[in-house]
């Protein structure tokens, strides 16, 4: 029937009382378009939702709409759900929400929601479709192997309690609090886990024993003594498939209420349907029975998908554990100068708070009073105690060790480095890379090809062989499950992002292990990135005649207020050292590779590289150049002394060796981006560049077909980072630049480089050794069990060993160390 045609006939048809669009939601126009779906007529806001929703009908979707629709089953009762959305209701309060979310601007908020229930593909499409369909929500995307879901929405629209209940709703679980909450649920999913698998052992053990005698000396075992040892096999395996196979169950029960095939739907068949068998010969007396089979196949499979939660909670458990540890209340001091106890979720940037003696610093702050020494290992890298005084920054997540400090907070919550630093790592495996993403789509179609294979089987031995259709189907049903194909990428994502975290290297986004694995290119910027700027060594080395230092200082440390490079960073703490007081600016603009321009004192000045390159070049030092925009004279000339980023020569040393082409950008004078070079072994080295010449470099390099890496830190290497294939920055960096990174090292030393090569070369390699495993195994053993050359037992054996190997052969990557043996670059 013709498009056209369908409209006719719809036209005629009753159509129903709604006043939406049938495919997109919309409100309907008067007057609608109306069109025949399925053989009723439904009403569309236009031409083009009513073509849409034929081609999906013609297609075999139309599970589409009954999924998108489906109010499903909820995860609690209706008076749990009822007693949760008043707690949620709480969250429409935007100070309690800022305590479980980010204020990204304008009404619009993010969050990460752990939720319980998700077992497959099906529970990330059915959760990401039906949220992304509620107007105000933004972005809807689940973190399948962290059990999270990244939710982006518009506050004024639709509140978070609302998306909560919607999941509830589905038959998921949310919980907004992952920081606290997320951690209690896994500890409780771990230990059903664990109770589970347990089971399942002992169940196998006792049906094992129990079926020996007819292995063995069957013959010698009249009909009542068989009967008995059957009766007490069925009778074991029956609680346990209830218990410990549940997780299945209910897999598979979501997997068809919402008409989708996850990979639970033919472990639930196979392991169901050889019960069924095996119970129909224990009533009748005789036939095969397949308890050991169940039995083996429930604890193997149940021990593959403990490992693998087991990888997968690596991914994030550091810092997790370490936010976990953060104190719950802490000493606030009120404006009345009295100190209160109050809840951490409470604190605000500004508020001035007491850090006992051997806790953690509960927020990232400015120490006003007391001195001590802080541990900061996990988020410096930095192994020894360092010393804080008064004006010195402190970080939340470190430990005071020595004495009570009284700190000043300037970020709190969500801001914290910490907090950004796990933000990076669950969100590592929300963009998904190309191998993950047809894994995903093989799993699907192999598992609708597994039982059109199983029922072609059946009808193939109900030809040859009545009596085998049972064995035939259930080996077929069990060797031949997709859970190796579906394990073969998470399994080795999730091992080798807990590697890389433990050395302080963050995976932003999942397609960067693809991409770095095949690099030919590194580009490097200089300062901030190889180099670092030392506070300490900030000399003026010429000023103008009635123009003194300090005023100088001054005058440069008022254009930089605010500004997150290296060297303004430099410039600003030796002025705080000196005690200056800085005079205010005005109309201040960031001239990315230029400087910084703005009035100070009614006059326009700048602050930056100089215009003409000075006569003597000195390697260690960076020169700034103070000068008046309104009559083109230069004020002041200041030296700031660089020093090189820990591990900066052992990373471009071990990059090289690897054949990497290797490249300095500098917006540093040529000599000195030269000099830099040489001291690092880079070959080629170019100077003077603005934001715009290092873009077309990195294209130039994209040209030659060559795929580029860029590593920088500031405001002008964003354009860069950008347009690279793997763009590489630092958690000190600029934020610009670390938000757009895909990569973030969360220590300062730069020896991870190469442990970041090899573990995205090794992870590729183990992916495709799990796919081709997966497919080879599949392709060699299903044929032998559609012949009946494969009883259920060892299909049981076989599925499970296969999906074992697959996970422990990812396992390993958990376990790499450098080429040196060192387990850290520290």
């Amino acid at each position: 029937m013709t498009q056209a045609a369908s409209f006719a006939l719809a036209s005629e048809a009753a159509a129903p009382d709604v006043d939406v669009c049938h495919h997109c939601g919309a409100p309907l126009p008067q007057p609608p378009v109306r069109a025949e779906v399925a053989g009723q007529a439904q009403l569309f806001c236009c031409g083009g939702c009513a073509a849409a929703a034929q081609v999906i009908t013609e297609g075999g979707l139309c599970a589409y709409y009954d999924r998108r629709d489906a109010a499903g089953l909820p995860a609690l009762p209706e008076a749990d759900i009822a007693r949760l959305r008043e707690q949620w209701g709480a969250l429409a309060d935007h100070d309690f929400l800022a305590a479980f979310a980010t204020d990204l601007g304008a009404g619009v908020w993010r969050t990460l929601v752990a939720v319980e229930g998700i077992h497959c593909g099906a529970c990330v499409w059915l959760i990401e479709h039906h949220l992304g369909r509620i107007p105000g929500v933004r972005t809807a995307a689940v973190n399948y192997a962290t059990r999270r879901v990244l939710l982006e929405w518009d506050d004024t629209r639709v509140h978070l309690g609302e998306l909560l209940e919607a999941m509830a709703r589905i038959g998921y679980k949310p919980s907004p609090n992952v920081r606290h909450a997320s951690e209690v649920q896994q500890r409780r999913a771990q230990r059903y886990a664990v109770l589970r698998t347990l089971v399942a052992w002992l169940a196998m053990m006792q049906v094992m024993m129990l079926a020996m005698p007819s292995y063995f000396s069957a013959g010698s075992m009249n009909a009542a003594e068989t009967g008995i040892f059957r009766w007490a096999s069925m009778s074991i395996t029956l609680p346990a498939l209830l218990f410990s196979g549940w997780t299945f169950i209910q897999g598979c029960w979501r997997d068809l209420r919402m008409r989708r095939l996850g990979m639970d739907v033919p472990v639930v068949l196979g392991l169901w349907g050889a019960f069924a068998v095996s119970c129909v010969s224990v009533v009748r007396g005789s036939g095969p029975v397949y308890f050991d089979s169940v039995t083996m196949f429930l604890a193997l499979l149940l021990s593959a998908r403990l490992i693998e939660a087991s990888l997968r909670q690596r991914s994030t458990h550091a810092a997790d554990e370490l936010i976990e540890q953060l104190p719950a209340a802490v000493r606030r001091r009120e404006p009345d100068g009295q100190w209160q106890s109050v809840a951490i979720t409470r604190l605000r940037a500004g508020d001035v708070v007491q850090v006992p003696s051997a806790s953690l610093v509960p927020v990232d702050g400015i120490v006003l009073d007391g001195s001590s020494h802080t541990l900061e290992a996990l988020l410096t890298g930095e192994a020894d105690a360092v010393a804080k005084e008064p004006g010195d920054a402190v970080l939340a997540g470190s430990m005071n060790v020595d004495s009570p400090l009284v700190v000043r907070a300037e970020r709190a919550g969500q801001g914290t480095r910490i907090a950004q630093m796990v933000e990076l790592m669950n969100g590592a495996l929300l963009h998904k890379p190309r191998a993950a993403r047809l894994a995903d789509v093989a799993a699907h179609w192999f598992t609708l090809v597994l039982l059109a294979i199983a029922a072609a089987t059946a009808l193939l031995w109900w030809w040859l062989d009545p009596a085998r259709i049972a064995p035939a189907m259930i080996a077929v049903l069990v060797v031949s499950c997709p859970c190796a194909l579906s394990l073969a990428v998470p399994a080795t994502l999730a091992a080798a992002t807990a590697r890389l975290s433990r050395a302080g290297v963050l995976i932003a986004r999942g397609h960067a292990l693809d991409a770095v694995a095949s690099v030919q290119a590194w580009v490097f910027d200089k300062t901030g990135t190889l180099t670092c700027g030392q506070a300490e060594q900030v000399r003026v080395v010429w000023c103008r005649e009635g123009l003194s230092a300090d005023d100088a200082l001054a005058r440069a440390c008022a254009l930089e207020q605010g500004v997150r490079h290296p060297l303004a960073l430099a410039l600003l703490a030796q002025a705080a050292a000196r005690g200056l007081s800085l005079p205010g600016a005005a109309d201040v603009r960031v001239l990315p590779g230029e400087g910084v321009v703005g009035r100070v004192d009614g006059r326009l000045l700048r602050i930056g590289r100089p215009r003409q390159a000075p006569r003597a070049v000195d390697a260690q030092a960076t020169t700034l150049e103070l000068s008046s925009l309104d009559d083109d004279a230069v004020l002041a000339r200041i030296e700031i002394a660089e020093t090189l980023r820990p591990g900066a020569a052992e990373a471009v040393a071990a990059l090289a060796a690897g054949g990497a082409r290797l490249e300095l950008l500098s917006g540093d004078q040529p000599e000195r981006a030269r000099a830099w070079a040489d001291r690092v072994g880079i070959a080629q080295a170019s100077g003077a560049m603005l934001p715009q010449d290092k873009l077309a470099r990195v294209r130039a390099l994209q040209a030659q077909g060559l795929r580029v890496a860029m590593v920088g830190d500031g405001v002008n290497d964003a354009p860069t980072l950008g347009a690279a294939d793997v763009s590489v920055s630092f958690a000190n960096a600029a934020p610009i630049a670390r938000a757009g990174a895909d990569v973030v090292l969360a220590f300062d030393d730069m020896r991870v480089l190469p442990l970041l090569v090899e573990m995205a070369r090794r992870a590729q390699r183990v992916m495709r050794q799990n796919l081709a495993w997966a497919v080879l195994y599949n392709a060699v053993f299903v044929p032998l069990a559609v012949a009946g050359r494969i009883t259920p037992l060892w299909a049981a054996a076989g599925m499970s060993a296969s999906s074992l190997l697959v996970v422990l052969n990812s396992a390993r990557l958990v376990w790499l160390r450098t080429k040196d043996g060192s387990w850290t670059p520290h």
